[in-house]
């Protein structure tokens, strides 16, 4: 029997902790923007702070994050401590309503759940080890994205029937879980050195010889990061920014339209990241190229009509996007550290970085949109988004064959000084 075959219960558990964590590890997202919009009546720019609050916490604490994974034994325990938190916070929310408990809320949201990228991927590294980590990671970010489905339907029809304010207890319900399936994983099948992609016999040297100033020299991480701020600068308000619009004008459905929003793209998702998974072993950057070039077409498509359906259908392009970048992202971290010890902070970093890009991307296009109306909004996201497809196109090398045992550097950090 081989390995991950011996683990299949944790192997499972570890699929539904994916798909409970979707929801948790994100917050209320657009939702909240719908229930800020329509129940307390924010305007555009108090919206945007509001969610990249929670942004900008998960950018402060993220790497912070990943090394913890890095270090620690007890990352059961940390799912169930976070879990707890995120639902407390929330229900600080609905009872607490005015705007200065809303940001602390948030930003309580935004630390607790800078934890769960680093953990999940640690798990998984630790539980299937190296050779099945690719398809792990795949089935893993298909029941995360299945669990987007779950949770949008549900906290839809939460808010539709109680004026929005039941996605508070959506949110609850899936923090639940999380901590069910957290402890359902057998502990003694989780291998805490593997998790953080040191190798038995390398540990002590890579960790010896990779600070982080040598990741920091890692030409192919710093131009995948420099796309992803980018990237998810275009991509993180574009959401909101439509639940901001069905708030104002269907007041009475938003919510239940915003899930309808969430509900499709996160279908399409849910083959996009099983498939990728299969893809992402001939090459991680053309599948890479297909997400970002997506970006900025969905942004300009948002300005040619405003009809509830219309907004709806565009989602299709995020759940494309979405799919391959949530999987092939994961797996480009993992082959420039392959061996490192420094995975899961590498992964921390990558998050940062994406939370970076939304934090910013949700308080400007605020003031953008507050300024010069939501199309105006979506062609500045849109022209983001092309720069990030340049960049990324221009500049970012393959890292596919940095998997290789044969071919993986000595300390086990590809740096990729190409010319």
């Amino acid at each position: 029997m081989s390995e991950p075959t011996a683990k299949k219960h944790s192997l499972n558990c570890l699929n539904w902790l994916n798909f409970s964590a979707a929801d948790v590890a994100t917050g209320l997202g657009p939702f909240l923007a719908v229930y800020l919009a329509s129940n307390l009546h924010w305007n555009p720019s108090q919206i945007g702070i509001a969610i990249a609050a929670m942004s900008i916490a998960t950018v402060v604490a993220q790497s912070p994050a990943g090394w913890l994974c890095d270090v620690s034994t007890k990352k059961r325990l940390g799912v169930v401590v976070v879990s707890v938190a995120i639902a407390l916070a929330g229900f600080c929310m609905l009872f607490f309503p005015n705007f200065y408990a809303v940001i602390a809320c948030q930003i309580a949201i935004g630390i607790a759940a800078a934890f769960f990228a680093p953990v999940l991927i640690a798990l998984a590294m630790g539980i299937a080890g190296r050779n099945a980590f690719d398809s792990t990671i795949s089935k893993n970010q298909t029941y995360n994205h299945a669990g987007n489905v779950a949770s949008a339907v549900l906290i839809g029809l939460l808010g539709k029937f109680t004026h929005n304010a039941g996605i508070f207890y959506g949110l609850a319900i899936f923090c639940a879980m999380s901590i069910i399936f957290s402890l359902s994983i057998k502990e003694e099948d989780i291998d805490h050195q593997a998790a953080s992609s040191a190798n038995e016999s390398e540990n002590k040297q890579a960790k010896k010889e990779t600070s982080f100033l040598d990741m920091l020299k890692n030409r192919g991480f710093l131009i995948l990061l420099f796309s992803a701020v980018l990237f998810h600068f275009a991509n993180a308000a574009m959401l909101p920014l439509v639940g901001q619009e069905l708030g104002k004008t269907r007041a009475s459905n938003a919510s239940l339209y915003m899930s309808a929003c969430i509900v499709l793209a996160q279908l399409v998702m849910v083959p996009m990241s099983f498939w990728s998974g299969k893809w992402a072993s001939k090459g991680r950057k053309k599948l890479l190229m297909i997400a970002f070039i997506i970006l900025p077409v969905r942004g300009v498509l948002y300005t040619l009509g405003h009809s509830a359906a219309y907004l709806v259908s565009i989602q299709i392009l995020d759940g494309v996007a979405g799919g391959i970048f949530s999987v092939v992202s994961i797996l480009v971290v993992s082959d420039l550290f392959c061996g490192s010890g420094k995975d899961n902070f590498a992964q921390g970093i990558l998050a940062a970085a994406i939370g970076l890009g939304a934090s910013l991307s949700n308080v400007i296009s605020g003031y953008i949109v507050k300024a010069s109306g939501f199309d105006f909004g979506f062609y500045v996201l849109s022209a983001l988004a092309l720069v990030a497809f340049l960049v990324f196109w221009l500049a970012m090398p393959e890292t596919v064959s940095c998997a290789d045992d044969d071919r993986r550097p000595e300390a086990g950090v590809n740096n990729f000084n190409l010319a």
